[in-house]
This record gives structure tokens, sequence and C-alpha cells, in this order.
């Protein structure tokens, strides 16, 4: 069963795996935030009716981009969007504590 923890388990470690070999403008951009995120929605209709089963929010939560892929209001369509934005959510937050960490030791390499 595919769960919402799952995936955001998965787009942290991506994140983080990648976070050395950004550059300190790319990790400014977090364009790559969108890109795990993007990658990480499930395109499967079953997939996503699995994350919504666990998840009801999922599915009844109204995603604040809209609709995902081609923007019709569908079921499938609401919750890979909602995935999208927990994702992204996620991300931003791993992301400023990454940052964080290494600003920290760009200090302590400074002094």
């Amino acid at each position: 069963m595919t769960t919402l923890r799952e995936i955001l388990n998965d787009a942290a470690d991506e994140l983080r795996d990648q976070w050395s070999d950004l550059s300190h403008r790319e990790r400014r951009d977090l364009d790559v935030i969108h890109e795990i995120a993007d990658s990480n929605v499930p395109v499967y209709t079953s997939d996503l009716l699995e994350v919504a089963a666990a998840d009801i929010n999922m599915a009844t939560l109204e995603p604040e981009l809209g609709p995902a892929f081609d923007g019709s209001p569908t079921p499938a369509n609401i919750i890979a969007a909602n995935i999208y934005e927990a994702i992204s959510n996620h991300l931003y937050g791993i992301a400023n504590e990454l940052q964080k960490e290494f600003d920290e030791e760009e200090e302590e390499d400074d002094v």
C-alpha cells in the first residue's frame, strides 16, 4: 500500500541526497523542491486512491494550486494536487533545516 508518509520519506531522502550537489544559488531558488515533489506524486489512479484511503485529507481538502494533471476537478486530480502540496511543504521544511545546518557549518569554517 502506498502511503503519504512513504512518499514524504522518499522525497525527503531524494532532497537530502541532492542537497550537497546543489550550488548556493540553487539552494536559494529551491526549484529542486518542485522537481522532486512533481516526480514523487503517484500517477496511477490506484496509487492515488491508496494514499487517499490512508489519509482522507488528501481527498477532501481543496488544493491551493487547483486540481493536478489536466486541471479538471476529478477525484484523482484533487488527490494528486494535495499530495504535491504536502510533498512541497514537507520539503520546504527540510530545505530550511538543511540550509541552517549548511550556514552554521560555514560560520564554523570562517572562525
